[in-house]
């Protein structure tokens, strides 16, 4: 499965791909030589909309991809296109969007204290990050979720 970097101007992106299940991780406080490093040592695809970091990847023989898009679907239909991912909803695997850790299924008792009231009424299923430990459920921006995933699909 891919392992993506993205650069700093692409957190909506990183933050769907981890949705999606890939381990992506998100540059904010790292340097450009950081990023690539990681990289490097990773294996991550670097994905990027600056010219500078094109130019970076290419002089140390990196994997990336150079994103021509601002729409995030459109962003997504790149990367589908360029490594051949399988994007479906539901994700048979999510990440966290914060930390980008595993996300692990708990019982609605075991995170009761850690949701918002009235949240346990209209949602049965739920993930806690093993990392940050933020709880997650399929709450309504999953509609959002599910028709860009429906519109990447519809373009093949």
């Amino acid at each position: 499965m891919c392992k993506f970097y993205a650069d700093s101007m692409l957190g909506k992106l990183s933050r769907f791909l981890r949705f999606l299940g890939y381990d992506t991780l998100y540059r904010t406080q790292e340097s450009i030589n950081e990023m690539l490093e990681t990289a490097r040592e990773e294996d991550r695809i670097i994905l990027t909309r600056s010219d500078e970091i094109i130019q970076m990847c290419k002089k140390r023989n990196l994997h990336n991809l150079f994103i021509t898009n601002i729409e995030v679907s459109e962003q997504l239909k790149e990367i589908k296109a360029s490594f051949s991912l399988n994007i479906v909803y539901p994700p048979s695997k999510m990440r966290c969007s914060v930390c980008n850790d595993d996300l692990k299924v708990r019982n609605k008792e075991e995170i009761i204290d850690k949701i918002p009231e009235g949240t346990e009424k209209n949602y049965n299923d739920f993930w806690e990050c093993r990392g940050c430990f933020k709880i997650y459920w399929m709450g309504s921006h999953w509609q959002d979720i599910k028709k860009t995933i429906s519109e990447i699909n519809s373009s093949e």
